[in-house]
């Protein structure tokens, strides 16, 4: 078995999967920037406990990987992985893609190690020439071509984190739920902001793809996952596969292959 585990800006997100390539559970909880080794095992155990993971399972756990874009909790979720799981983490690097995924951006150590996992996933799940999009703190866009070549992508504020500067901006502006209201035109305040915010960014991305599309003179599948994807999809164009575990999926592809490299 392994335990996959991406460290978000806001969530934490977990997951455990099986060597023939599924994902069995999953649970999330807070990023907590300040929190001690003790919080990240409080939230293990519960998660392992909550999904009916067993003694015998986490005994069977060959392998922790590790995603993380929030650097300064590394050292305590991995002390957290040791105490809890018994195994030392094995932190997702660039090095993690050679063989499957070429960067061919500046500095490719500096690729997050998100945006590798959801091109890992893309290009496993998917098939070639791919876009991916991560909708979460920020909305993310990779573009891998063909021949597996990581071409870049951009780096676009999130649903709601544009949705809390407009509200913190604006008093009489409250937070709303993100809900398509009944016509394309809000009739009132909120309605207007539901409005922009879904089909803003839904013509956002669909603007995006066809230029993508344009500039590199092919098409593309293309693949979103995120917590803000399944508010803004229905609403986009283009035809978009909704992938919630894509992420995980690449984390755990890139497992497999270690583990198989490993073996050898």
């Amino acid at each position: 078995m392994f335990l996959l585990i991406d460290i978000g800006n806001s969530t934490v997100v977990c997951a455990t999967a099986d060597a023939g390539g599924n994902i069995l559970h999953t649970w999330r909880f807070d990023t907590d920037k300040t929190a001690s080794a003790d919080y990240f095992s409080k939230y293990l155990r519960r998660g392992l406990m909550q999904t009916g993971t067993t003694q015998s399972d986490i005994a069977a756990m060959s392998m922790v990987v590790l995603s993380s874009v929030v650097p300064e909790v590394n050292a305590h979720i991995a002390d957290a992985i040791r105490s809890v799981i018994g195994v030392e983490p094995h932190v997702v690097t660039a090095a993690d893609a050679q063989g499957g995924l070429t960067l061919d951006i500046e500095a490719p150590h500096r690729l997050g190690t998100d945006r590798m996992a959801d091109a890992v996933g893309a290009m496993a799940y998917y098939g070639k020439p791919v876009i991916v999009i991560d909708m979460g703190t920020a909305t993310t866009i990779g573009v891998i071509t063909a021949d597996g070549c990581f071409k870049g992508g951009m780096i676009i504020p999130g649903v709601k984190t544009s949705q809390r500067a407009l509200t913190d901006r604006a008093s009489q502006l409250a937070d709303i739920p993100l809900t398509m209201p009944a016509d394309i035109l809000g009739r009132n305040t909120v309605e207007c902001m539901q409005s922009g915010i879904i089909i803003g960014t839904a013509s956002m991305l669909d603007g995006i793809i066809d230029r993508i599309c344009s500039s590199m003179c092919q098409e593309f599948n293309i693949v979103a996952t995120g917590g803000m994807a399944r508010f803004i999809l229905p609403h986009c164009k283009h035809t978009i596969a909704h992938d919630p575990h894509l992420l995980l999926k690449g984390l755990l592809h890139l497992a497999l292959a270690t583990t198989n490299r490993n073996n050898r």
